[in-house]
């Protein structure tokens, strides 16, 4: 007899519990079958057949905002409260009802409802970045950097497209460091290279300030250093390649007393900053020779073979000078079995001015350690010049270079 109570007694419980279950189950089922169509006809059955399902409301809801042709904005507000009063964790939710406030000029609850939105959804860079959007739009830059800061460390990889963004508009570079930025070096580095590959030397400089202090990697340095070259702050972009090469190589000026760095190739080459720049190409190789040379234990060689009629700048150096003074060029090449009548030569051309361009001789076949001499007098308004190995490109039939080349002890002096 007992037995049987407890029998009765579980089944009043489970069955009960089950029915329960059952119904839900069935609402449900029953909201996405009728819900064939996500339109208002759709959506209002969804929403008659399972009255809990938050979902539901706030698709009816953007039916209303975004439907061109059933737009109701107060409708839409209607569905978004019902919505968020089932589930108010919905990030986009909250978002689609500040727009409409937006939209109705109701800036102040745009606002509080954004905040709202962010809040719960601190981990959305979508939500973050249109809360940013909205703080722009309103004037209120330190909110709008505040949200974008967040949305670049969700997604480091849309920095550039935030900086385009408020480049656009008037937000001061300081703002940037201190409140957009966050305290990482990396993007530091890479908001110091969107500077460098959009031409913006002050703000460029600004951040430099700060970066430098940190533990900076060569490649950075000799690219900021070749921007300031571009952009022809010679004295600047010097103080920064002086205390560089004094900590990289313990050298604080040539062991010469030639005005070019790294004039015999002994030390290795950064291939920027005021060091030689190479340029490399099909049909020539350019490396350093420690078996030929004439000075110290090294020369730079040039290999060409024979495939290519080639029109190059071997190597180049950019070099501070005196503006008036005149000064001489001395270099030492050698060849071996260098085909066509162009051959190589140096060209120095003003880095900053167009005055200046004078070539030495051009030297084919072969030779010995011979010495090419330029004499010439600097523009008044040139400050820097170019120093270049260079091969032009020939017209004749019989075209394609080969042979080598091998240049060692580079000297340029004020006369």
């Amino acid at each position: 007899m007992k037995r049987n109570e407890s029998c009765i007694l579980i089944l009043s419980i489970i069955i009960p519990l089950y029915l329960f279950i059952l119904s839900i189950i069935i609402s449900q089922l029953l909201g996405f079958m009728v819900l064939r169509k996500i339109d208002e006809k759709g959506l209002s059955s969804a929403i008659s057949f399972d009255r809990d399902n938050a979902t539901y409301y706030y698709l009816l809801g953007r039916f209303y905002q975004y439907d061109i042709y059933q737009i109701n904005m107060e409708k839409a507000k209607k569905y978004y409260f019902e919505s968020l009063k089932r589930n108010p964790l919905q990030g986009g939710c909250w978002l689609d009802l500040a727009n409409i406030y937006k939209t109705q000029g109701q800036i102040l609850q745009a606002g509080e409802t954004l905040k709202r939105a962010v809040a719960l959804n601190a981990n959305n860079p979508q939500i973050i970045w249109e809360a940013g959007l909205f703080y722009l739009n309103n004037n209120n830059i330190k909110d709008a950097l505040q949200n974008f800061k967040q949305f670049i460390i969700l997604n480091p990889g849309a920095q550039q497209t935030v900086y385009d963004l408020l480049y656009k508009l008037p937000v001061n570079s300081d703002d940037i460091i201190n409140v957009l930025l966050p305290y990482n070096y990396s993007y530091h580095k890479n908001y110091l290279l969107y500077l460098i590959s959009t031409k913006r030397i002050n703000d460029a400089k600004n951040v430099w300030k700060n970066l430098y202090k940190q533990n900076v990697e060569d490649e950075l340095i000799l690219k900021y250093t070749d921007f300031l070259i571009s952009e022809h702050y010679y004295e600047e972009a010097k103080e920064i390649w002086d205390k560089f090469i004094s900590a990289k190589f313990q050298k604080s000026e040539n062991e010469n007393a030639s005005e070019i760095w790294n004039n015999s190739f002994e030390l290795k080459m950064l291939r920027g900053g005021f060091d030689w720049k190479i340029n490399e190409a099909k049909g020539v190789d350019i490396y350093i020779d420690n078996d030929i040379h004439i000075h110290g234990k090294r020369s730079l060689g040039i290999d060409f073979n024979g495939t290519e009629n080639l029109g190059i700048t071997l190597a180049s150096q950019v070099v501070m000078v005196k503006p008036g003074a005149a000064y001489r060029l001395k270099a030492n090449i050698k060849t071996n079995k260098i085909t066509t009548t162009n051959g190589i030569y140096f060209n120095i051309t003003g880095h900053d001015c167009k005055e200046l361009n004078v070539n030495s001789e051009v030297v084919t076949g072969t030779n010995f350690w011979k010495e090419l001499l330029i004499d010439f007098k600097v523009p008044n308004t040139c400050n820097a010049l170019t120093i270049m190995i260079k091969r032009d490109r020939s017209q004749k039939l019989d075209n394609k270079i080969s042979g080598s080349v091998w240049i060692d002890q580079i000297i340029l002096t004020q006369k």
